[in-house]
């Protein structure tokens, strides 16, 4: 079943040569809305965020200098390959940019802000209640996963009260949990390895970072808060798309993707099985992988769920609104599997080489851009320019492959 907020209207549908100027069947809020209390909501806390942080690693630069120029650099860097993963899965056409832009700044600076504090109180009533070694040993298990999972995934239901719809899928939610993860991942470990440095016996400021980006980055930067939040965002997504179930249901499942994140996070930041490895590198190592595999495989399920269900609305949307000429039956079929996409991607290449695996994928984005045109524009003018990009697009794949240019891609793809 569709996961529109109100059913589709019968209209004529969009071809590659005609357009029907229509408004948005359903309309869409950006994520710059100054009339809404939840924008100036974050809008404070993030500026509060942003106030925080830079006074932080403006005081670590003048004890530290050189470790603060070197972490930002490498941190921002490491940010680098998860952003080019996500936009691997064309998670990047759930939002506008400015939307992974706000999600990523409630995670680095608003989330973290708030986050700093909580803990340290935490922490500081379990030492007076357990005492100082139990809170050295399980004082991260208590206070990270409860704080931290709650104010980041505070930052997505703001997002969403922001621009509300914009989330029309579980995967539209679960894309902005993962890039609040990654803003508080990212903004965590720099301060890590400036306050690192400065706690270096040494006088080197290099090396306390690079020790820093081994351990939190290099080995266990997979299953980390990117993970954890996107595991959360999950029950957020169900909850809010789901409006035709129970409230009951949705409800439990929100509460039950949350607990998930925080079972994962706590199981983590726990010392359960840290002596399985041994000590030195090799033992951080051995350690992380057994407990950061189940946790990877937890959530890998979750992402194929949400990912299904986003095919399902793909294909929905595609066979409302798209004539053959703009998708064919069998595009429909494989934009709505990432495993499918990937797999024409290799065939193609296989068989006509790299530039047309290339145009291929180019067209199958531009396709996937199509289709969220004309779900929050119907088939007006925007979509008529997503469409040319769609036919030129075509034009350049049967230029490649030597096929006609009605040819389907799947079929180019077939054609040897």
């Amino acid at each position: 079943m569709s996961t529109l907020h109100q059913p589709f209207t019968p209209h004529r549908r969009l071809s590659a040569a005609a357009l029907v100027d229509e408004r948005a069947p359903l309309g869409v809020d950006g994520f710059f809305q100054p009339r809404r209390a939840a924008f100036w909501l974050y809008v404070f806390f993030l500026a509060n965020g942003v106030f925080s942080m830079v006074s932080n690693f403006t005081l670590g630069f003048r004890i530290v200098p050189a470790a603060v120029v070197f972490a930002t650099l490498l941190w921002t860097l490491y940010a680098v390959p998860f952003l080019l993963f996500f936009r691997s899965l064309d998670l990047f056409e759930q939002h506008p940019p400015l939307g992974f832009a706000m999600a990523f700044g409630w995670g680095g600076f608003a989330a973290c802000y708030l986050a700093l504090p909580v803990n340290s109180a935490v922490q500081s009533l379990s030492a007076k209640l357990f005492g100082p070694q139990f809170t050295a040993e399980w004082g991260p298990a208590l206070a990270g996963p409860i704080n931290e999972e709650l104010l980041k995934l505070l930052g997505v239901v703001v997002l969403i009260m922001i621009a509300r719809t914009q989330f029309r899928t579980i995967l539209s939610v679960v894309a902005v949990g993962a890039m609040i993860g990654l803003g508080f991942q990212i903004v965590e470990d720099l301060l890590y390895s400036v306050n690192t440095a400065i706690q270096f016996p040494y006088a080197n400021q290099i090396a306390p970072v690079g020790l820093m980006f081994l351990v939190r980055g290099v080995i266990t930067g997979i299953w980390s808060h990117a993970l954890y939040t996107s595991v959360a965002a999950f029950g957020i997504g169900y909850f809010v798309t789901r409006r035709h179930e129970p409230l009951v249901r949705r409800t439990a499942v929100a509460v039950g993707a949350f607990a998930l994140a925080w079972s994962m996070h706590f199981f983590w930041n726990s010392p359960w099985l840290q002596d399985i490895g041994g000590g030195g590198v090799g033992g951080i190592v051995v350690l992380s992988l057994v407990k950061g595999l189940p946790i990877l495989a937890v959530g890998y399920l979750l992402w194929k769920l949400a990912g299904r269900e986003e095919g399902t609305q793909i294909r929905t949307v595609a066979d409302h609104y798209l004539d053959d000429d703009l998708m064919t039956p069998e595009e429909r079929d494989a934009l709505g599997s990432l495993h499918a996409r990937r797999h024409l991607r290799r065939h193609m290449k296989k068989i006509h080489g790299r530039k047309a695996a290339r145009t291929l994928h180019r067209l199958q984005r531009a396709q996937l851009h199509l289709i969220r045109v004309c779900e929050e524009n119907g088939t007006g003018l925007p979509a008529a320019r997503a469409a040319q990009d769609v036919t030129s697009l075509r034009a350049d794949l049967a230029a490649t492959t030597h096929t006609p240019a009605t040819t389907g891609a799947a079929a180019a793809t077939n054609a040897g």
